[in-house]
């Protein structure tokens, strides 16, 4: 239960950006290195972080930790994820205070946005393609990407119309 500890410590540290940026980290902690659990298992706890209401990261901590140790684990791995953020918070705070006057902090944002980004398109490509392994997956992935694109539903809309295609599809094949 350390190793839990210390695995969503360090996501919690490291993740700036929110859920989307830290997916990949999440997905390299608890899928490759610790193999907690496999990539299909992993696809569905983003479903599931995605449904439920909260953060991601928040969200993927107290599922794997339900899954490895019960509720004591799903705490445990919680706190750990949640917090770096309250380090961070006050770190932030006094490294502004100290220095506002001296450095120009947008730029120091302006970076943080640019890494966030591209922690956010890696992940969207590592699980992309995890997620399409069929010609129904594409078709669907095509699907609500051009309907995205041309009506601009709210996206709830889009994983509702999805869910409900591949229960669909769930009974025929």
């Amino acid at each position: 239960m350390f190793n839990l500890f210390l695995s969503f410590l360090k996501i919690g540290f490291l993740a700036f950006g929110g859920g989307y940026g830290a997916l990949s980290l999440i997905q390299d902690e608890i899928v490759h290195l610790n193999h907690w659990i496999d990539p299909e298992t992993f696809l569905n706890l983003i479903a599931i972080a995605q449904i439920t209401p909260g953060p991601i990261a928040i969200n993927s901590a107290t599922f794997v930790g339900f899954e490895l140790f019960g509720i004591y684990g799903s705490i445990v791995a919680t706190l750990g994820v949640i917090l770096p953020s309250v380090f961070w918070l006050f770190l932030l705070e006094l490294i502004i205070k100290l220095l506002s006057k001296k450095i120009d902090i947008q730029k120091i944002f302006f970076t943080l946005r640019l890494s966030t980004f591209s922690l956010i398109i890696a992940a969207t490509l590592r699980i992309g393609i995890s997620s399409i392994f069929d010609v129904f997956t594409i078709i669907l992935f095509v699907g609500a990407f051009t309907v995205l694109k041309v009506f601009k539903p709210s996206v709830v809309w889009i994983v509702l119309g999805c869910g409900i295609c591949g229960i669909i599809y769930s009974f025929f094949y």
